[in-house]
């Protein structure tokens, strides 16, 4: 597979990605969707948790059959309007505290004192009594369980995605073996925020690397003003000098700041970090490589002179 392959991830972040996709979507939902997922959560719950209760009663996995499916039915009848109207699916499950569990505990204590009532008090013919007191405990200890997880799951998600925002955003110039090392060492960085890469390979526009997107740099005046960025993290260091001036002109008319990484020594040995990032110097900016001075010459034009 070729070196700058859009499919790649940076090795420190590979993790992560996975988590980060699946909890930026659930945060974007609209509220309705997000009370309908809950409601669907909530009757999943209903359905297992009468199904374990036949399980832990007959000693042995079991399929329901007949009657009974008679408690699904009064549990998924009984339990989802009471949690309506308990206002169980009003609170933000991301910013749930102990109010929202009390309420969580008083629904489900008025739900199974009417389906203890039924299957345990009255009873009903082909469903064990033991059912009707098993199944409410289980539902609260299900509903309970998925409201805390979420609670920290989603919650401290939330906080790290805001944090993540308000950092200053940069894109890296450089899809290649650099640019993905930057990228990686920046996830958990405090100050920089990578929204996505510039590449001048016609293979990797509009792709996508390790979930970030991979732009055109012609468009980083557009992307500047759209995506907030201010920054643009040059990655190129094997890059010669006169197409390191042709980029640092075009990235100069976009009015953002240009930092840049060390050499290739650095890169070889692994040890790209976000404190190799530098401003750049003058050495970067000429047009030719930089020449060293000759002592000699030095000592023959100023030796023993006041400048």
């Amino acid at each position: 597979m070729p070196e700058n392959t859009p499919t790649e991830t940076p090795r420190s972040g590979w993790f992560l990605m996975p988590m980060q996709a699946l909890v930026a979507p659930l945060l974007a939902m609209p509220r309705v969707a997000k009370r309908a997922l809950a409601l669907l959560l909530d009757s999943s719950f209903c359905v297992l948790t009468i199904w374990l209760a036949y399980c832990f009663r007959l000693n042995e996995w079991t399929v329901l059959t007949g009657v009974q499916w008679l408690p699904v039915f009064v549990s998924l009848c009984m339990a989802l309007p009471i949690f309506i109207v308990m206002g169980m699916y009003r609170a933000i499950f991301r910013y749930a505290n102990m109010a929202a569990f009390i309420t969580v505990l008083k629904a489900i204590a008025i739900y199974g004192v009417a389906f203890m009532t039924i299957f345990t008090a009255l009873s009903v013919p082909g469903v064990p009594r033991t059912v009707g007191i098993l199944q409410p405990f289980l539902l609260l200890i299900a509903i309970g369980l998925s409201r805390l997880s979420i609670r920290y799951w989603l919650g401290d998600a939330y906080q790290r995605i805001l944090h993540k925002n308000m950092l200053a955003k940069v894109l890296i110039y450089g899809a290649g073996t650099a640019g993905r090392q930057l990228a990686g060492a920046l996830i958990n960085s405090a100050e920089l925020n990578v929204v996505g890469y510039l590449d001048d390979d016609p293979r990797l526009k509009g792709g996508v690397m390790g979930g970030l997107p991979i732009y055109d740099p012609s468009d980083l005046p557009v992307l500047a003003e759209s995506l907030g960025v201010h920054n643009v993290l040059l990655a190129l260091p094997s890059a010669s000098r006169q197409r390191r001036n042709e980029i640092l002109e075009h990235i100069r008319k976009a009015r953002v700041n240009v930092r840049t990484l060390p050499d290739l020594t650095a890169l070889a040995q692994g040890r790209i970090a976000v404190s190799d990032i530098r401003e750049l110097e003058i050495e970067d900016l000429l047009g030719r490589e930089a020449v060293a001075p000759r002592q000699e010459l030095l000592d023959k034009a100023m030796r023993n002179k006041v400048v």
